[in-house]
């Protein structure tokens, strides 16, 4: 991976982000966060297929194998990074902080079944497609990116704007106030 093609993934994620922030015109999410539509189920699709392709990006490096399905994402990926369960972001606009990976390491992610839910059988889980489970698949991509941007060490300025971390500088010449949970650098005694 170089940085042009870190930059086109997130560039389809600033992309995917400004879709999103302009749901925000229709509902207010707090209080609303199980509400679903079309527009959810396209961001939920979108956001998770761009997952399963950084997926696949982490598991050739890591692996040196080309992984197809979750088992073999979720497994590559925690023996890897284990602590991306950890890894938290902010909403302003739902005024919440959210791991969206919390929880794999001993099940299934919630967000990730419904996408499943939604493309497979979108006429009986229509309701899958969520406010919650599309911002959830957001801010996995968002952290996913940042982990791709340590990986192969690129560097890339990573500003956005509906979801938010510490795991990127403030300013160009500020260092990130928190590492990302699979970075810490420990400090020998």
């Amino acid at each position: 991976m170089n940085e042009r093609e870190l930059t086109n993934i997130f560039n389809y994620y600033l992309s995917l982000e400004n879709d999103f922030s302009k749901t925000s015109q229709y509902i207010e999410p707090r209080g609303q966060e199980n509400v679903h539509s079309f527009e959810f189920s396209k961001l939920l699709i979108l956001s998770c297929t761009e997952i399963e392709a950084v997926f696949k990006i982490l598991c050739e490096e890591k692996e040196g194998k080309k992984c197809g399905n979750i088992r073999e994402y979720k497994g590559a990926i925690l023996k890897h990074f284990p602590k991306i369960v950890d890894a938290e972001v902010y909403i302003p606009r739902w005024a919440k902080q959210i791991r969206p990976f919390e929880g794999w390491d001993n099940g299934s992610l919630k967000w990730w079944k419904a996408y499943i839910n939604v493309k497979h059988n979108r006429g009986t889980h229509f309701e899958d497609a969520t406010y919650e489970n599309a911002v959830h698949a957001l801010s996995a991509l968002y952290i996913l990116i940042l982990y791709l941007d340590k990986v192969f060490k690129i560097g890339l300025n990573i500003e956005t704007s509906y979801i938010l971390s510490d795991y990127t500088d403030k300013y160009i010449v500020d260092p990130p106030e928190t590492p990302l949970p699979d970075f810490v650098e420990t400090i020998a005694d």
